[in-house]
């Protein structure tokens, strides 16, 4: 009895923390892409001590999944794409590549 308690917290934490990285993420928590790639590695090495009790518990099975899909999204690269092309200038700028590409004022 006293193992499935402690089987059953160690999952919760697991769990906190696989949500506390994704909420970091969707609010923009995280000072730099560096960040966001340690805590990549975090997860996947819990979910590496996970990955035995996978077959076995249909929690921890979903926990992985869980924590693959957050791994993907730390480790994408479009949201930092996205954050360097935010500022008015890097906009402007391809405002104006766009409309120069569609006519030909350079001729």
């Amino acid at each position: 009895m006293a193992i499935d308690t402690i089987y059953n917290r160690i999952l919760g934490y697991f769990e906190n923390e696989i949500d506390a990285a994704r909420d970091q993420l969707e609010t923009g928590k995280f000072k730099s892409f560096k960040d966001q790639v340690i805590a990549g590695r975090k997860i996947s090495n819990a979910l590496e001590l996970l990955a035995p009790y996978v077959r076995q518990d249909k929690r921890a099975r979903q926990l992985v999944r869980n924590g693959e899909a957050v791994i993907r999204d730390l480790l994408s690269v479009r949201k930092v794409i996205q954050k360097h092309n935010d500022s008015p200038q890097c906009r402007q700028l391809l405002l104006i590549c766009q409309v120069m590409a569609k006519r030909s004022y350079l001729q």
